[in-house]
């Protein structure tokens, strides 16, 4: 995430996430904005903004309508803790064209005896790339993909594999999205 936001930004941060939830929560802490999409992936980007800290729902920040925040401790989930590692490099061509396929693919398949959420489900689920760093593998499921996309993060600088503990992000020009916080692992 090398570009910083303007409050303008913050509005078409959250005019992204709404698109995807209106109801969306966006966090607003540490000079960073955290939108949890529904489709099960964190975006976040740097904020420059005058809104205080605390959690707001993407719609009213979208709108600009002087929105009401909740307290941060209202955020539910775990953010992924610091420090950010990046395990590998991606074009960001290559990146397009996974989302590009993933959709496509969905398109075809709609109708064919799958209901259009279970099958919406399993293609946001699929890994779509797996990176190995160090004698261990990333998993990258479309649904990281379909966030980073979505957010209009995607730049022509190329994407970061990232990993936080257990987490795996994308990082492109404009943010980063990170996997849903899976809870402790089976021992």
């Amino acid at each position: 995430m090398n570009h910083g936001t303007s409050a303008g930004d913050v509005a078409a941060f959250a005019a992204r996430a709404a698109r995807l939830d209106p109801d969306a929560p966006v966090l607003v802490q540490g000079g960073r904005l955290w939108a949890a999409l529904p489709i099960g992936a964190l975006a976040v980007r740097e904020a420059a903004s005058d809104l205080p800290e605390g959690v707001y729902r993407a719609g009213d920040l979208a709108a600009e309508d002087a929105p009401v925040a909740k307290p941060v401790a209202a955020w539910r989930g775990r953010l992924p803790q610091q420090p950010w590692t990046a395990v590998e490099s991606v074009p960001a061509a290559d990146i397009a064209d996974i989302d590009r396929k993933a959709a496509q693919a969905l398109r075809e398949r709609r109708g064919q005896g799958i209901g259009d959420r279970r099958l919406r489900d399993a293609m946001l689920d699929h890994v779509a790339l797996r990176v190995e760093h160090e004698g261990r593998i990333y998993p990258v499921e479309v649904r990281l993909v379909a966030a980073l996309c979505r957010m209009g993060f995607l730049g022509e600088d190329p994407v970061r594999v990232l990993r936080a503990g257990r987490r795996v992000g994308l990082a492109a020009t404009y943010g980063a999205v990170w996997d849903r916080d899976r809870g402790l692992p089976m021992l």
